[in-house]
Order: C-alpha cells, then sequence, then structure tokens
C-alpha cells in the first residue's frame, strides 16, 4: 500500500507519481469547471437568455429552450459526479497522503519565495521596493490619463450586463471572457468605469510584477531579477496593458506559474525534492484559466507542453510524455467546460474564425511575413521601427554566453544559473512563431505580449555577466553608470511614445464625445440611435460622464415611444426602423442627430 503514494525520482531527473494523484487533480478541474458553467446557465431564465440574440448586432447560434435547459442540467449533473468522485479520491488513505504532500509543496513553494525575499540585503529590499513603488505610481497615472480605447467597448457592451451576456455572448472577439468576469466582479462592487476596469488591471499587473520577481529571484540573483522586471515593466506595450489591459497582464501572472512550473517539472533535482506535485496542478490550473482568460494563451502553453515533450523524449522519460500529453488534454477539457455556454450561444464559428485568427492564403501570408516579423518584434522590444535587431542582438549575445558556459570560462554559479534559464527563455521566444507558420496567422503583437519577458530575462543575463567581467577588471563602476544611464533614457523614450499616442488619441476621443456633449445641452429626451457605432459612443458617455440624466438610447423603436432625438452616421440620412429625418441634422461631427418635431 505505501507503493501506491510514494514518488521515488528516476534518475532522468523527473518523478514517478501515483495514478491517484493525477485522478484526484483532474477529476477535481473538470468537476470545477462543469460547475462555474452550469452557475452561469442557471444565473438566467430562458427568456433572459433568449434575449440574447437581439442584445446587439450580431448572428448567434439558432439555440433553443430544449437545448439551453439540456446543457445546464448536463454540467451540473457533470459537476456533482465529477466533484463528488474527486471528494471521494481524496478522503481515501492514498488521496489523503498525496493532498498532504500536494500542500507540503505549495506550503514550500510559498516558504522559498518568502525566503528568498528575506535573503535580501536591506539595501536590495530597498531598491526593490522603491522601484515596485514607482512603478505603481506610474501605472496608476496612467490608468487616469490614458484614453479608454477596446476597455471601453469591453465596459459598455459586456461588463455592465449580466454574468450570461460576458460568459455566452462574443460578438467581437473584444469578450475576453477570463478578463471581463474579473471586470464584472468589480463593477458589482462600484459601476464606475475607472473602479471596474482599469483597477483589476492595476491590481494583476502588480500582482504579476511580484510575482514574476520572486520566483526569478529563486531561480537566479537580485541582480537578473530586479533588471529583467524593470525592464520589462517599463516596455511602453507593458505600460498601456497595465492601464487599459483586457485581460493581458493578467495572462503574464498565470504564466509565471506555467513557465517556472515547466522548469520544475525539467530540471534535474539538485539535493531537494522536485516539487512535481504543485507543478502539475499549477501547470493545468493556470492553463485552463489562461484559455479563458484570453484564447490567444494558447500560444503560451504550445511552448510550454512542446517543452515537455522535447524533454521528455531526449531523457526517454515515458512517464513525464504521457503525463504532459495527459495534462494537455485536460487543460483543453477544463477550457471547453468553460466556453460551454458561449458555445451553444455563440457556436464556434465566432470564436475560432474571427478575423484575427483567420488563415491567410499561402501566397499573401508569405508576402507579408517579413513586415510581420519586423514590426511586431520591434514593437515587443519597445518601438516598431526597431524591428528585429534587439532580438537578434539578445540572442547573438546569448549565443555566445552559452558557448563560454559550455566550454567552462564563466563561474559555477552564473554558469548552473543561465542552464536553467537560458534555454527554456529561447524556447519561448521562439516557438509561438512555429504555430503562427501552420496556422498562417498574423496574430496581433499583443497575442505575444508574454514573449518580451523571456527576452528581458536574457538580457539581464548578459548584463549581469558584462558587469562581472567588468568588475574583474576594475571597470564595474564605470560600465554601471553606464548601464543606469542607457536604462534612464530607454524608459524616457517608452513614457514618450506612451504620452504621444495617448495624446493623439485625445483628439480622436474628443471628437467622438461631442455628440453626447450637445446632447446633453438641450431638453430631455428618447434617443433612437439604431447603428452600431453612434449608439455605443452615446451609450459609453452617458454611463461614464453623464450620467446625471436619465437617458434613454434605444438601438430598436419601442411601442408608444415618441423619439426626440434621431442619431445616425455622418451623411446617412434614412435611419431604418426610426422616423424620417427632414433637413440638416442639428447636431453634426463625429454622428449626425436630427431633431424629430
Amino acid at each position: 500500500m505505501k507503493q501506491l503514494w510514494e514518488s521515488p525520482p528516476r534518475r532522468d531527473g523527473t518523478a514517478s507519481l501515483p495514478v491517484i494523484f493525477y485522478a484526484v487533480c483532474g477529476v477535481g478541474i473538470v468537476g470545477s469547471c462543469a460547475a462555474y458553467a452550469a452557475l452561469v446557465l442557471y444565473s438566467a431564465s430562458w427568456p433572459e437568455a433568449a434575449a440574447l440574440r437581439t442584445f446587439y448586432a450580431w448572428e448567434p447560434r439558432a439555440y433553443t429552450a430544449a437545448e439551453f435547459a439540456a446543457l445546464r442540467g448536463a454540467l451540473a449533473g457533470l459537476a456533482l459526479a465529477a466533484l463528488g468522485l474527486a471528494t471521494g479520491l481524496g478522503l481515501a488513505l492514498a488521496g489523503r497522503e498525496q493532498l498532504r504532500r500536494l500542500g507540503q509543496e505549495i506550503a514550500s513553494s510559498a516558504r522559498g519565495l518568502a525566503a528568498g525575499w528575506r535573503g535580501l540585503a536591506r539595501r536590495q529590499r530597498c531598491w526593490a521596493g522603491g522601484l515596485l513603488l514607482a512603478l505603481t505610481a506610474l501605472r496608476l497615472y496612467y490608468s487616469t490619463v490614458i484614453i479608454p480605447a477596446d476597455d471601453g467597448v469591453s465596459y459598455e457592451v459586456f461588463v455592465r450586463a449580466r454574468l450570461l451576456v460576458v460568459s455566452a455572448a462574443y460578438p467581437m472577439p473584444n469578450n475576453h471572457i477570463g478578463s471581463n468576469t474579473l471586470n464584472w466582479l468589480f463593477y458589482q462592487l462600484h459601476p464606475g468605469f475607472w473602479w471596474s476596469m482599469r483597477l483589476p488591471v492595476m491590481l494583476t499587473s502588480t500582482a504579476a510584477t511580484v510575482l514574476w520577481f520572486l520566483t526569478l529571484l529563486r531561480r537566479s540573483s537580485f541582480r537578473v531579477a530586479v533588471l529583467a522586471v524593470s525592464l520589462f515593466s517599463v516596455l511602453q506595450l507593458s505600460l498601456f496593458h497595465a492601464a487599459s489591459g483586457r485581460g493581458y497582464w493578467l495572462l503574464l501572472g498565470l504564466g509565471a506559474v506555467g513557465f517556472f512550473a515547466v522548469l520544475e517539472l525539467t530540471a534535474q533535482a539538485a539535493g531537494r525534492a522536485p516539487r512535481v506535485r504543485a507543478a502539475w496542478l499549477g501547470l493545468g490550473l493556470s492553463g485552463v484559466l489562461g484559455l479563458y482568460t484570453v484564447p490567444t494563451h494558447g500560444y503560451f502553453l504550445f511552448s510550454a507542453y512542446g517543452w515537455l515533450g522535447l524533454v521528455a523524449l531526449r531523457r526517454r522519460a515515458w512517464p513525464l510524455l504521457v503525463a504532459a500529453v495527459a495534462l494537455g488534454g485536460l487543460t483543453l477539457l477544463g477550457a471547453g467546460l468553460l466556453y460551454a455556454p458561449l458555445l451553444l450561444v455563440s457556436g464556434p464559428g465566432l470564436l475560432f474564425h474571427n478575423n484575427y485568427v483567420l488563415p491567410l492564403a499561402t501566397g499573401a501570408f508569405w508576402r507579408q511575413l517579413p513586415v510581420y516579423l519586423w514590426l511586431n518584434e520591434g514593437w515587443l522590444s519597445g518601438h516598431r521601427w526597431l524591428g528585429v535587431l534587439p532580438l537578434l542582438a539578445v540572442l547573438l549575445g546569448t549565443g555566445a554566453w552559452w558557448r563560454r558556459a559550455q566550454a567552462g570560462l564563466l563561474p559555477r554559479d552564473q554558469a548552473q544559473l543561465g542552464q536553467l534559464l537560458v534555454p527554456l527563455s529561447v524556447w519561448f521566444i521562439t516557438t509561438p512563431y512555429v504555430l503562427l507558420l501552420v496556422q498562417r496567422v498574423a496574430a496581433p503583437e499583443r497575442t505575444l505580449f508574454y514573449k518580451a519577458l523571456p527576452a528581458c530575462v536574457l538580457v539581464a543575463l548578459l548584463a549581469d555577466w558584462v558587469l562581472r567581467v567588468a568588475q574583474s577588471r576594475g571597470r564595474a563602476r564605470a560600465l554601471r553608470a553606464l548601464l543606469v544611464g542607457g536604462g534612464l533614457v530607454f524608459t524616457a523614450s517608452q513614457l514618450y511614445l506612451v504620452e504621444r499616442h495617448n495624446a493623439e488619441q485625445k483628439q480622436f476621443w474628443q471628437m467622438l464625445r461631442q455628440p453626447m456633449a450637445w446632447l446633453a445641452t438641450q431638453p430631455v429626451g428618447p434617443v433612437l440611435a439604431p447603428e452600431p457605432l453612434p449608439q455605443f459612443i452615446l451609450c459609453f458617455f452617458a454611463h461614464t460622464e453623464f450620467r446625471s440624466q436619465p437617458w434613454v438610447i434605444d438601438s430598436r423603436p419601442r411601442p408608444g415611444v415618441r423619439y426626440r432625438y434621431v442619431v445616425s452616421p455622418p451623411g446617412v440620412r434614412q435611419v431604418p426602423g426610426g422616423p424620417p429625418v427632414r433637413g440638416v441634422p442639428a447636431f453634426h461631427g463625429a454622428a449626425d442627430i436630427f431633431v424629430v418635431q
């Protein structure tokens, strides 16, 4: 019986875990995902679910009341069965032992992160805390001044609606469901735009920053950790997404769990028992939540499971390969269960065949690939016109570092440090393009936003190497001053780019604001805005800046309502379903507004 829960280390560096551990965790994840999806469907009645067909300008599935009832019943039954089975397995003697060891590993990981912080000198803790405070102040500033963009659409269309709308309606790829669900929870506490959209992303970006720093600190050194996280945090994309996020910094935090779980699962155990239970569970949970936050987390998971498979094949560690394949399938199953309400209402076509993930024609894809790579890597390195040059420089420098490490020309601690982080970082930087080539998809740069962090880790490792060499030659002070000066110049350039972009958006935003500002000066009356864009513009400002009046803004005429104002796109006189409009509009700008006499 003892062998059921023991996990002896293998000669290949992995650990062999009993089936009961995977069963408890797998069934628990399936049951939890099914329970949440059932909760979403039970949060609304069938008439409310049927009303989703007309809540926005889109074409959902022709779902029926029978399908709605059957799906929520099936999800509830699956949740009860799976969670009941997980509870039974967990209460068994072998299951209790596995859960006890899992708890020990999680506690050990938390103690390790805390020990890394406590092990820093006071001066180092002051530096780290001061940098975090400065970064938080900068993010707070940008969260209040950056003009709403896609997060404004998320707020108006999804976050202000019911949980069923957030979880099941996908009229546009802007519905990052996991992220919008978090915003929806904050909206229940306070309906203001900043409180429900900007505060959550600021909190998640801070938590993810701390998590990456502490995990890098345990795997490297203070200098490498603080350089890598600081450099990444001041990139213009990083600053923008920390203010106007929609889930990308949340993916960074989940990515930290996945990245270091892969490192734990594949690193050779040196003087301690590997925390494989916590690593498997962390990789599985972070994968499911990441796919639900933004589906493009699949690029990260492709790299993570690809590395596990590669290591398993190279070491002939078949248990590791089988476990990786099983966990990958479980991740897809768990995410699929969470997406069940969306698949019922919106259908798989809207999720998997939107414009952002449609494959391009073969010829067109290969023709635009060089420009795409150049601009995409430029965005990830600080400025799009820099292109792939910074990445190539980092990879070439890393190659030189690696050759010296393999030749035994580096100090032992530095060589061991890099042997853990360098191969995995290079892998995560490069492999997403393999999937993009197979898909023939030109994904937006934010899709690969996470990729910039492993690149910053390599930059920090190289900077640490150069500083050590300079220190051995008595030139450390001059080089340190040069690096600090270069870092300040780079930070200033990123702040300038963010400010310039925001200034350009302000002019456009003021133009969009003018129709509602004009209506606020007129006598109150019902407004008809059948076209989606003018309606969205009016509703957003009505719900954020001009909340003092009881606005009635309809997209379709309601019986018995006499509309005083009719809104149309500029130059459009025929308003579908509305009263006839004559003469010139009373207001002309981002939208035309007619006063119905």
